[in-house]
């Protein structure tokens, strides 16, 4: 499913209470042009990345694993862009599904190993 970016950016907008005037003119655009944002289902990267800064979000994360997530997994930052929280819950989740994901591949190399031996017999 397709990433509507523009419809995200409008969640961020109404998830902390930011009125589209007050938020047209932290990213100097007219009310007009944020209605017109919140039709978009692509953005310029450049906007985009305006437009996070100024929401604290990184929409950019959306896009990382080429498919669409949660809107409460848009990973928010500080203002300096330095400190980036995660997620814990998430980054753990994707920790342990890595982990059985290796044991898996370790178990299957066993598995090919000893076929291989037997094919040799």
């Amino acid at each position: 499913m397709a990433i509507h970016i523009g419809k995200r950016i409008k969640e961020e907008l109404y998830r902390k209470n930011i009125s589209v005037s007050d938020f047209a003119k932290k990213i100097n655009k007219s009310r007009n042009v944020i209605y017109n944002i919140f039709e978009r289902v692509s953005i310029d990267t450049e906007l985009l990345n305006k437009i996070g800064k100024t929401l604290n979000c990184d929409f950019f994360s959306l896009y990382s694993a080429q498919k669409e997530f949660e809107a409460n997994f848009v990973r928010h930052f500080h203002a300096n862009g330095h400190n980036v929280n995660y997620y814990n819950d998430q980054l753990n989740a994707v920790q342990k599904h890595n982990e059985v994901m290796e044991n898996e591949i370790a178990y299957l190399k066993k598995i090919i190993a000893l076929m291989e031996s037997q094919k040799e017999k």
